[in-house]
């Protein structure tokens, strides 16, 4: 049976080459993280035949709105499995916060990516409720109603609600002995990691192969 010290490796591991890879630790000291507000977390929606899944992350000050920042990719696809394609939201700005009752409102606007192009300055709305969920509606007249009518929810997870998450999963001792060298071993094999050594460059071509056929399927593919 894994040990606990082994899991806990085990996710340093990940973690540790995941932020070498990106970046994201470097730039983490250089950023005074305690005066910015910040939310990450999961996106869905059903919109017909349509489902709807991503993710997102944001950051924003709240002395100066100007430095904000939004940014969401997320797959389409139908029900049965067909027309695959893929979105980004960014380029975010945002020009107005307000409370109400327990609930944070924040008016701006986005670029969305489609399939005949970006679309700039799409006005929208990010409702936070209770510090729990996230509701993102955009205007849809200027991207053909392509989400539908409906906003798109989303989760505000913070460390502790993983950690809880991830507590109770690990009660899961004869799941979690399999699970945790599967991922351990698909990771470091995905990153092209061989005794320590990790191959930036493969990673990349694969990142560049993964977006030539989001792009092609997006040409191809009978988006609404």
């Amino acid at each position: 049976m894994i040990s606990t010290k082994i899991r806990v490796l085990a996710t340093f591991v990940i973690i540790t080459t995941l932020l070498s890879l990106t970046g994201l630790n470097g730039y983490a000291t250089s950023v005074q993280i305690p005066d910015y507000e910040y939310g990450y977390g999961p996106i869905a929606s059903i919109n017909k035949d349509w489902i709807l899944a991503g993710n997102y992350m944001g950051y924003g000050n709240p002395s100066n709105l100007s430095d904000s920042g939004f940014h969401a990719t997320f797959s389409m696809v139908m029900k049965n499995g067909t027309a695959y394609h893929t979105h980004q939201i960014s380029n975010a700005t945002i020009d107005d916060v307000r409370m109400d009752r327990n609930n944070t409102i924040m008016q701006g606007s986005v670029t969305v990516t489609m399939t005949d192009g970006p679309v700039s300055n799409v006005s929208t709305t990010w409702t936070i409720y209770n510090n729990n969920t996230l509701a993102i509606s955009m205007d849809q007249s200027k991207i053909n109603d392509h989400f539908g009518d409906t906003p798109i929810y989303g989760l505000e997870l913070t460390p502790e609600k993983e950690m809880a998450i991830v507590n109770l999963m690990s009660k899961d001792s004869k799941f979690m002995d399999k699970w945790i060298p599967l991922t351990v071993q698909n990771t470091m094999s995905a990153l092209n990691i061989d005794a320590g050594n990790i191959s930036a460059s493969s990673v990349t071509n694969q990142s560049i192969v993964n977006e030539s056929s989001n792009l092609n399927l997006r040409n191809n593919s009978a988006i609404p």
